[in-house]
């Protein structure tokens, strides 16, 4: 009579059979690609943000803006005395962003910004501003120049609009603006203003 014996089990660190290496290298293969697959989405999802944003920051500024034509259709009224002067207009499907900025002596500007803003109203500094503060698409870089909410030193800022200014030089507005006054360097003054909403030319 033959005797039976039973399978003697294989001994530690004895490698998988091949079929089940087969099956575990596929595994691996399948899980790499899949994750490789999500990780070129998540890349070509955020260049394609990144790129949009470019495209929007440089495109559909008007050609042929002037400083004197801005100041009209904003109701901003540029002093003879200044310097440097520098507009642009930003057009999209909603509204217009005017970009106004001029340099004055800083007390001619004292006494611009005097007869601007209301008594009432303080200019107040720019405590603590970000590198990345403008968050909109109509940035003062378009003009080669600082972004004002990014600047701590010396500036003053303030928003006005038509209903609040009765001021010898605020009753002209005509939308709400955004003010930046900039003592950038002993003796001078520049003044930004931002205005949304700019009218047609």
């Amino acid at each position: 009579m033959s005797r039976v014996t039973a399978p003697v089990p294989a001994p530690e660190g004895k490698r998988r059979p091949p079929g089940v290496r087969r099956m575990l290298v596929g595994l691996g293969v399948v899980f790499t690609v899949v994750a490789g697959g999500v990780g070129a989405v998540a890349l070509l999802g955020d260049r394609a943000v990144s790129e949009t944003a470019v495209k929007e920051k440089n495109c559909c500024w008007e050609k042929g803006v002037t400083p004197a034509g801005l100041s009209d259709r904003i109701g901003i009224r540029i002093p003879a005395e200044a310097t440097d002067r520098k507009a642009a207009v930003k057009t999209n499907s909603r509204y217009s962003t005017g970009l106004l900025a001029f340099t004055l002596p800083e007390d001619t500007a004292s006494g611009y910004l005097s007869r601007m803003v209301p008594e009432d109203t303080e200019m107040i500094a720019n405590i603590a501003p970000k590198p990345d503060a403008y968050k909109g698409d109509a940035p003062f870089t378009h003009l080669v120049l600082t972004e004002p909410e990014t600047i701590t030193s010396k500036l003053r800022k303030t928003a006005l609009c038509p209903e609040d200014t009765e001021t010898s030089e605020g009753k002209y507005l005509r939308g709400c603006v955004d003010i930046y006054a900039h003592d950038f360097e002993p003796g001078s003054t520049r003044i930004y203003v931002r205005s949304s909403g700019v009218g047609g030319q």
